[in-house]
């Protein structure tokens, strides 16, 4: 049990069990500076496909964001895949949702932010393109009415600034989880705005709070975001009761901030280097705003594209693990 949970709490966002300290919420490893393409400052998404292979399916669409959508995002790192195979899981193994900010702008409600303890609402196109990983899109398809996105707005803000909820990780790599399918009928349900939570937990809190998935059914704390990706999944009562199906979503789409470019976030350019896009970007960088306030993405700079064609370099394909499709194993 003891290995287990220090495991579960090494490889946990922003934990350093050695050093004993959490990861600066507000330090330049949480806040780099970005690139944000000028010409989508959204990115781009491809054809809806289940599939975790990153493929760009064309023809690539500009992101049109909205309040609702669900962010699927898997960082291929050889410690999390170890993760995965003691909780019985796959990629991709986090998500966000995009919720509107109380300023009107488009936020997005993550925690376990930049790989922190932490909870925030980040401008959704600086935090779009900051994750280290490749992201996913499930757009909203039915719109949000407006007390649903005033009901978004309202729950990500009193989750914003409260930490991740470490005790629940751990509990994931042990026989005492809600994910364990003997219980999860019971337990794992909603508990409501102003609490602290894991990563997926959050979004499919919100979305019962929105009133957009069935409270009788969800068990936040028991989902794993491949649950979210597949509307299936390896726990029985999850598989019969998937929160977002055919609840006016679409499919997963691959995200990229360029055509083509199907690169993990931190092999695309960032700043300074050179930006192969055609329409140059902006260069986001958070403005400290004292005390223990998180910093501001703000635009200081742009930069052109870099003169003459630029071939964009994919990175290799990722084997689809055995516990990488929970479609395999359960059929509905």
């Amino acid at each position: 049990m003891v290995p287990m949970l220090v495991l579960s709490l090494a490889l946990a966002p922003g934990v350093d069990v050695f050093g004993g300290a959490k990861a600066d919420p507000l330090g330049p490893k949480a806040y780099p500076p970005v690139y944000v393409p000028a010409e989508a400052t959204s990115g781009y998404l491809y054809q809806p496909a289940v599939d975790l292979l990153t493929v760009p399916r064309p023809p690539a669409v500009k992101y049109s964001p909205k309040a609702g959508d669900v962010l699927l995002l898997s960082d291929p790192d050889p410690l999390f895949n170890v993760l995965y195979v003691v909780a019985r899981s796959g990629r991709p193994g986090h998500c966000a949702l995009v919720v509107t900010m109380p300023d009107g702008r488009l936020g997005v409600l993550e925690s376990g932010f930049s790989f922190t303890t932490w909870t925030r609402v980040t401008p959704l196109d600086y935090c779009i393109n900051l994750y280290a990983g490749h992201v996913w899109v499930r757009q909203r398809e039915t719109p949000l009415t407006p007390e649903q996105d005033r009901r978004l707005t309202e729950f990500a803000a009193m989750a914003d600034g409260k930490e991740y909820n470490l005790r629940k990780f751990a509990m994931q790599l042990t026989l005492f989880r809600s994910r364990n399918p003997v219980v999860t009928r019971f337990t794992g349900k909603p508990v409501g705005p102003g609490h602290e939570y894991m990563c997926v937990q959050i979004v499919v809190e919100a979305l019962v709070y929105a009133g957009l998935v069935d409270a009788k059914t969800s068990r936040p704390e028991a989902t794993y975001a491949q649950d979210l990706f597949y509307d299936r999944s390896r726990n029985p009562y999850i598989d019969r009761h998937p929160p977002m199906a055919g609840r006016g979503w679409g499919g997963p789409q691959l995200w990229t901030p360029l055509p083509g470019m199907a690169l993990r976030g931190r092999n695309r350019p960032q700043p300074p280097a050179p930006w192969p896009g055609s329409g140059g970007a902006y260069v986001i960088n958070p403005i400290p705003n004292g005390g223990l306030q998180p910093p501001t993405p703000t635009i200081v700079g742009y930069v052109p594209a870099e003169a003459g064609p630029i071939s964009l370099v994919e990175d290799p394909q990722q084997r689809i693990g055995f516990f990488d499709r929970p479609y395999r194993l359960l059929r509905r």
